[in-house]
């Protein structure tokens, strides 16, 4: 019985399979050269603003049938727009990395996207990104009111302008260039060129910037950049660093167009504060001090030109003290000083010249605190005039007379001097009753024999 399973078996002569197996090459190169040439002229279309440029690759992709290969984190965060309508490879792929630093090759039914290398191909980058355009735009804040003098720069450049009164602005950029807002008080803003040319800008307040708050009249607080007059304020921090029997005299160097003067008659004496320059012969130019929004005229400010007081008998008392230098600077939470019309205007004819508005410390809320602190200071004399001692009285006190056996030694007259402040403070309360109480101590010698000054301060405040 024959063997139906057996395999037939055709044998070819070898010239004709060469030639079918060539015949079946050329078919496949002219595919392949076809679809390749096809490829090439795909017609893209892309028309959508802020797309990102990894989308519009991948759009490329499968509108083309070509495979796009790059890099996601080099691409990463890029954006652009577009407005590609049945346009060819070659332009879609050039709008889509322009400005980004990257190019293309294809190869085959292949496209890769490749870093620009040296600084030629950085040029020709430069070049493809497109010429200077003009830029225009506003700038207004949250209101909707303009911003004057608002800076617009081209970020990484000298390119800058302001804007003008009604918040517009003119520059040159580049559509790769990304433009940087700013102003004063308001958060810095970022956009990107583009295919733009016109901006509007709403700036935004930096919630940031701290709102630095001054004590205006009768204790009101204000914030400082709202004030249309000058004021200064000091924190009472500041008076601990170099701490005096009268605290008036720690501000001295630390206030702009302020002089301070300390008076002659030694430690806890009364001293001068003039605001600005002198601003009369015949009356006192001495600044008016205000503690909590009452004003404490002191002893110096009934018109002596002098460091002078008035005493009790209504006669100068030279070298005494005055009621300011009795308060304790531990006490003290800030101070600010007015200068100018605008301290009259607060405060009336005694505010001419000029204002320290002194505000004390309350009650801290939600929490107690005490707080304990020493400060001890020495002074001495560390350089003299020079004087003749050789001639004099036999008891040293005039300069003419015969000569003496013996000599007088000045620095011998001085002693050392101590300034000794001890202060302990409880602050305390709720949010509806606060509680502040401090206890300090004063004790100083001077340098010059037979003066001491010696102060306790007592506060109580709820």
């Amino acid at each position: 019985m024959p063997n139906l399973l057996s395999k037939a078996s055709v044998n070819y002569p070898p010239r004709l399979t060469g030639r079918v197996f060539a015949v079946l090459l050329a078919i496949f190169i002219f595919s392949a050269s076809a679809f390749a040439q096809d490829a090439s002229q795909a017609r893209i279309n892309i028309q959508r603003s802020g797309i990102s440029v990894i989308e519009a690759l991948k759009e490329v992709e499968q509108q083309s049938g070509l495979s796009v290969g790059f890099n996601n984190s080099k691409l990463e965060g890029r954006q652009t727009s577009l407005n590609l309508s049945n346009a060819d490879l070659s332009t879609s792929l050039s709008q889509i990395l322009k400005g980004t630093g990257y190019t293309y090759e294809i190869s085959g039914n292949f496209i890769k996207i490749v870093g620009e290398k040296g600084a030629a191909a950085a040029g020709n980058a430069k070049a493809s990104q497109g010429a200077l355009e003009t830029i225009t735009g506003q700038v207004i804040d949250p209101e909707g009111e303009p911003l004057i003098g608002a800076t617009v720069a081209v970020k990484g450049t000298s390119t800058a302008t302001s804007t003008d009164i009604d918040g517009n602005f003119t520059l040159k950029a580049r559509p790769d260039d990304t433009l940087l807002f700013t102003y004063i008080g308001y958060a810095a803003q970022e956009h990107k060129v583009g295919a733009n040319t016109t901006f509007d800008i709403t700036m935004s307040e930096d919630s940031k910037m701290l709102d630095e708050v001054v004590v205006t009249a009768l204790g009101i607080k204000r914030e400082q950049k709202s004030l249309s007059y000058n004021v200064q304020q000091l924190k009472g921090d500041v008076l601990s660093e170099n701490k005096d029997a009268n605290f008036i005299n720690g501000l001295a160097g630390k206030v702009a167009g302020v002089n301070i003067n300390a008076s002659s008659s030694g430690v806890g004496g009364i001293s001068k504060v003039v605001m600005r320059g002198t601003k009369s012969i015949m009356q006192s130019s001495n600044a008016l001090y205000v503690v909590d929004g009452m004003p404490m005229r002191g002893a110096n400010s009934g018109g002596s030109t002098e460091f002078g007081s008035q005493g009790t008998t209504g006669f100068d008392s030279q070298g005494s003290t005055e009621p300011i230098a009795d308060l304790n600077p531990e006490d003290i939470e800030s101070i600010s000083m007015l200068t100018g019309p605008s301290a009259a205007a607060l405060y009336g004819s005694d505010a001419a010249n000029g204002v320290i508005l002194i505000t004390t410390k309350r009650g801290a809320e939600e929490k107690t605190v005490v707080t304990v602190s020493n400060s001890t200071m020495f002074s001495t004399v560390t350089r003299l005039p020079e004087m003749q001692n050789r001639y004099g009285t036999s008891d040293g006190v005039y300069s003419w007379g015969d000569a003496q056996r013996g000599t007088f030694d000045p620095a011998s007259f001085f002693n050392t001097g101590t300034n000794i402040i001890n202060s302990v403070s409880l602050s305390t309360g709720t949010k509806k009753n606060q509680t502040y109480i401090s206890v300090s101590t004063t004790n100083a010698a001077d340098i010059i024999p037979e003066s001491k000054y010696d102060r306790y301060n007592f506060s109580a405040r709820n």
